[in-house]
């Protein structure tokens, strides 16, 4: 007979241990978990922290991880029902940044895992790289039968967090970021309407910086992005993350400077950068010709990827792109 369990108030940090120990104990937990944010293959776990504290904030957990050739960096943002805090998303990218450049690693990803209430389509990772649910984890755990009854406790936490995370999670709207958005919006439908950027809801949270236009024509793995807070304005292909030199092959004859082909955690981008505004202070009317220019070459990379055509397209595939 399995015993009931009960842990009342669960928070990030048991959220934060259990992550820990499994991915410091447990090889298929830890093979499963670095799968789902796009390394596929690794030699060992080199270092497994919780709250790692830098300058300019706090990663719940940091990794690193050794692969042939070197090591990745894997920084971890927990949350079970608490909001972000300020520009959070964007101090994880810089503190990735920042250890990019120290030549130590072949790689930075940075992941947020939280209930799935958290995310919706349009927010894509939230300013990560990755997202990771507990519902998938959960499930991993569900089919852990190796745990034996160990597996019960670790089930009874991880609801337990899904529920307070769909309790306690409350969408807290930012006034100036949904005034930035409708503005926004307003300047692609007078100057860009075949972007077809949808109508801004009504609540729209602080770290909402990523706009996915909705153009029609892309096939159903494509898709055009302006992320404002980085300066980014992307045509994404899900899937193709690991996959940059068929991307190369495929595309790299075709592109007009200052276009690029990038990683963008599980997905690769043909990318051209433009300025960042941080839409949580500015305003929009005093940087109306940043964000012209962001229209303008969302809409250079839509009329670059519809030149190419259909035909042409089938034709790099079969010739081996």
């Amino acid at each position: 007979m399995t015993a009931t369990i009960k842990v009342p108030d669960i928070c990030e940090r048991d959220i934060d241990l259990l992550l820990l120990e499994e991915v410091v104990a447990s090889s298929d937990f830890r093979s499963w978990f670095l799968s789902q944010i796009g390394i596929k293959e690794h030699i060992s776990l080199i270092e497994a922290s919780r709250s790692v504290k830098t300058a300019n904030g706090e990663s719940d957990l940091e990794l690193t991880i050794k692969v042939a050739g070197g090591a990745i960096r894997v920084l971890v943002e927990n949350k079970v029902d608490a909001a972000f805090q300020p520009n959070q998303p964007e101090r994880y990218t810089d503190r990735a940044n920042e250890y990019e450049k120290s030549g130590k690693y072949q790689r930075v990803v940075t992941v947020v895992i939280a209930p799935k209430v958290y995310f919706s389509d349009d927010a894509e990772n939230i300013g990560f790289d990755v997202r990771l649910t507990y519902e998938s984890v959960l499930a991993w755990f569900v089919d852990a039968n190796q745990l034996g009854t160990r597996r019960d406790y670790k089930l009874a936490l991880i609801r337990g967090a899904i529920e307070r995370g769909r309790l306690g999670w409350k969408l807290v709207p930012n006034e100036n970021v949904g005034k930035f958005w409708q503005k926004y919006w307003q300047m692609a439908e007078q100057f860009a309407p075949q972007l077809a950027m949808p109508v801004p809801k009504k609540k729209i949270p602080a770290d909402s910086h990523f706009i996915r236009f909705r153009p029609a024509g892309l096939p159903a793995s494509v898709s055009l992005w302006h992320k404002v807070g980085y300066g980014n304005v992307d045509l994404q292909f899900s899937g193709m993350g690991d996959k940059l030199a068929e991307m190369e092959r495929r595309y790299r004859a075709f592109l007009i400077p200052p276009m690029r082909i990038e990683q963008a955690a599980k997905s690769a981008v043909i990318r051209i950068r433009v300025p960042p505004v941080n839409m949580t202070s500015a305003i929009f009317s005093d940087c109306k010709d940043t964000m012209r220019k962001g229209l303008e070459t969302a809409v250079t990379l839509l009329e670059w990827y519809d030149r190419l055509g259909a035909e042409t397209r089938r034709n790099v595939k079969a010739n081996g792109g």
